[in-house]
């Protein structure tokens, strides 16, 4: 009876034994210990929504890059429609054609703002129209589970603010404006520019212990217009900066805005450094009548015009004095006629003739006669002539059909004269000097505010500005002419500049999400590996030890059979023992 007890408890704990090593748990089910049973089946559930929430990650994750990307290509594609549009301002040239290059710029930035879609969502070309129940302005990435101390569950989120990122938005329905200020960006960031040294050991600071200058024009119109100079140097940064040779982009900002608040005074105008890094100046007034003009200038003499994104164009050289004849030269016959010329340069004069004998002693004549004088060869008597009386600066030349004398002296001080020739084309006596010399011109940078109303709840890329009544998306530049032309022409290129810094600053709350998403991805698996020890600790079983035990218990069976087996057959030999 005992061996049979022995066999039933050894059976018992084979079953258990048995039961941890093939499924390596201890607590398998709620009679085997209630309370870490019930623990470990909540945490298998919370590890279950986590998971969930990592996958939800993921694909924000993959939306938030998509997006991301879409935006760095459209602000590459919205640069090269600046340049095309400044482009455009060059005199006499083909605007129409430009616009061919710029629809197909705007054509590319479309396709590449719906073709940014993932997973059935698309942040930069929307539909926000009432009657599209799948827009949300607001997309929200599950990012984040918890359990309260009394079992209630929360989710916490990303929110992605799509409405202040999209490019694009089908819905034409008028939304409230706020009135707008005047803004004017610099076309470079200022650790890419040449005086903050990229690439060098000094990169991200400027020197301006030497000749370096930033010489600019702020033009404020508020009511009334006010235009003042602003020059950043050794003298005026001198007091204002701790080392100046090694200038930061924060100190030279900061010295702008001193000059500003002397110049034009507080709250008017103020200068920062956008998302991207570039000088950016901004009107405290707000609305339609407000207008801002910033412009490089020529340099102080002696010192280095230093670009800050504001630059002025390819420096000119100084000309030479030059005249052209009033009307076309008619070939002339010298057989009974002399020609009378009074010509000076800078202060020496000398008055001649021109006979049939400076004909003849031209050593290549390309007239076919002296009866026919044709412009070259006149071009050539007369400068001959001129070489033999000193007059050695000034030259003689025919084209495109007119006679024209030409100093090579160069600068305001070059001077040309000659008299009345008819003969020649002059018709009366014509005087020039040279031209100085242009150290470049000013890139108009112009930004205007907008007055309040109500526009259509576009993206970005198609909303109209009121200060050109056009979207990007539907600039127009090819039947721009004139002044009026190319007036409009500046805006457009303000507008393009507060485009990119719009996109720009989007891409930074994309660039935040991305890095966010990434963060809480990382912890959730963290959360996960934990929710797991826990499990562990709790339910799993020691495989090794419940090996062993099983093996010790398998003999222990194996001895109460065989001890069974012997009180079976020998009965009455084993009741003799008790006698």
């Amino acid at each position: 009876m005992t061996a049979l007890t022995t066999l039933k408890g050894v059976a018992r704990q084979l079953d258990v034994a048995s039961n941890r090593v093939s499924t390596g748990l201890r607590v398998t089910t709620a009679s085997d210990n209630a309370a870490y049973w019930s623990i470990a089946t909540t945490v298998r559930t919370d590890t279950a929504s986590l998971s969930a929430v990592k996958d939800s990650l993921g694909l924000g994750a993959s939306a938030v890059d998509t997006a991301y990307n879409g935006l760095n290509a459209i602000i590459s594609d919205l640069q090269n429609l600046r340049a095309k549009l400044q482009s455009a301002l060059t005199p006499g040239i083909d605007r129409a054609k430009i616009q061919t290059e710029i629809a197909a710029i705007q054509f590319k930035m479309k396709a590449t703002a719906d073709s940014s879609n993932a997973s059935g969502r698309n942040w930069l070309s929307v539909d926000s129209s009432p009657t599209n129940t799948d827009y949300q302005a607001t997309q929200k990435v599950v990012a984040g589970f918890s359990r309260g101390v009394n079992g209630n569950v929360t989710f916490s989120t990303v929110d992605v603010d799509v409405s202040a990122i999209k490019l694009y938005d089908a819905n034409v329905a008028s939304v409230a404006t706020a009135a707008t200020a005047a803004e004017v960006v610099g076309s470079t960031a200022l650790t890419g520019t040449a005086v903050f040294r990229p690439g060098t050991a000094d990169a991200g600071t400027a020197d301006f212990s030497g000749t370096n200058e930033v010489p600019l024009s702020v033009t404020l119109v508020d009511g009334t217009t006010t235009t003042v100079s602003i020059v950043i140097d050794r003298t005026t940064m001198q007091s204002a900066v701790k080392d100046l040779t090694k200038v930061t982009t924060q100190e030279f900002v900061t010295a702008i805005n001193n000059q500003i608040i002397d110049s034009i005074g507080a709250n008017k105008v103020t200068a920062a450094l956008d998302s991207a890094g570039r000088v950016m100046f901004q009107s405290a007034g707000t609305g339609s009548g407000i207008s801002l003009s910033v412009n490089g200038m020529a340099p102080s003499i002696g010192n280095t015009f230093a670009d800050v994104g504001f630059a002025l164009t390819a420096p000119i050289p100084p000309g030479p004095a030059r005249i052209v004849a009033t009307s076309n030269y008619s070939n002339i016959d010298l057989n009974s006629l002399y020609i009378p010329i009074s010509i000076s340069e800078n202060g020496a004069a000398f008055g001649f003739y021109i006979y049939s004998s400076n004909y003849y002693a031209l050593a290549t004549k390309i007239s076919s006669g002296i009866n026919s004088v044709n412009g070259t060869d006149m071009a050539a008597m007369i400068t001959n002539v001129l070489l033999s009386t000193g007059i050695s600066n000034t030259t003689v030349s025919f084209s495109e059909g007119k006679i024209a004398l030409t100093n090579s002296n160069v600068g305001p001080s070059a001077y040309v004269y000659i008299s009345s020739v008819p003969e020649l084309g002059f018709t009366s006596s014509q005087s020039a000097n040279g031209t100085a010399a242009i150290v470049g011109i000013p890139t108009p940078h112009v930004g205007y505010g907008t007055a309040s109303g109500t526009s259509g709840g576009r993206g970005i890329l198609d909303t109209v500005d009121a200060s050109t009544n056009t979207s990007i998306a539907m600039i127009d530049i090819s039947s721009l002419s004139g002044t009026d032309g190319d007036d409009t022409l500046s805006a457009l290129v303000a507008q393009v500049d507060k485009t990119i810094s719009g996109i720009t600053e989007a891409g930074t709350k994309l660039g935040a999400k991305k890095t966010q998403i990434e963060g809480q991805t990382a912890f959730i698996g963290t959360l996960i590996k934990a929710n797991d020890r826990m499990i562990g600790i709790l339910v799993d079983a020691d495989v090794e030890e419940e090996s062993t035990k099983l093996k010790a218990l398998q003999t222990q069976q194996q001895l109460a059979m065989q001890a069974l087996s012997i009180a079976n057959s020998s009965g009455q030999g084993v009741l003799s023992l008790s006698r």
